[in-house]
């Protein structure tokens, strides 16, 4: 169990996230009815910190919030990282159907496929946020339904 305040738009995450399978659970998000999070030993705040994603280009990250997928985007990464290391990342979590690594305005980025969304939000839960080669790893659910190859 987990409570959660947000500053604006907390509708977002419980539209998104209600019903999503999760460790073989069946998420329920629900509004509280505490209006605030009382301070103690396991609270963590993220009001000014650099993974709250919608502390800048808010307009821009909403557009791309959505229900869980099968494919999640992997960006901020270490600019020597292959796509072997990243699958082996990731593996522990499901089946990778399929993967590519791409690079955007001089940064590392990559798609990753997998089997279910459990798979895929399994993946984001355990893996957002790890510090991997000296960057921190961001990792988000994709709109797009597969990914293209490239020559």
């Amino acid at each position: 169990m987990a409570l959660v305040q947000m500053a604006s738009s907390a509708d977002i995450g419980r539209i998104f996230l209600k019903g999503a399978m999760l460790f073989g659970k069946r998420l329920e998000v629900n509004f509280s009815k505490y209006p605030n999070i009382t301070q103690g030993a396991d609270t963590h705040e993220y009001v000014n910190s650099n993974l709250n994603r919608f502390n800048r280009n808010a307009a821009k990250n909403y557009k791309y919030c959505c229900s869980p997928t099968k494919m999640i985007h992997l960006s901020t990464l270490p600019q020597d990282i292959t796509e072997e290391e990243i699958v082996s990342l990731l593996e522990e979590h499901g089946t990778v159907v399929n993967s590519r690594l791409f690079e955007m305005n001089g940064k590392k980025q990559a798609l990753v496929l997998f089997e279910t969304e459990e798979q895929a939000t399994e993946a984001l839960a355990c893996k957002h946020a790890i510090s991997l080669a000296g960057s921190i790893i961001r990792i988000s659910f994709s709109q797009l339904q597969s990914i293209r190859e490239t020559s």
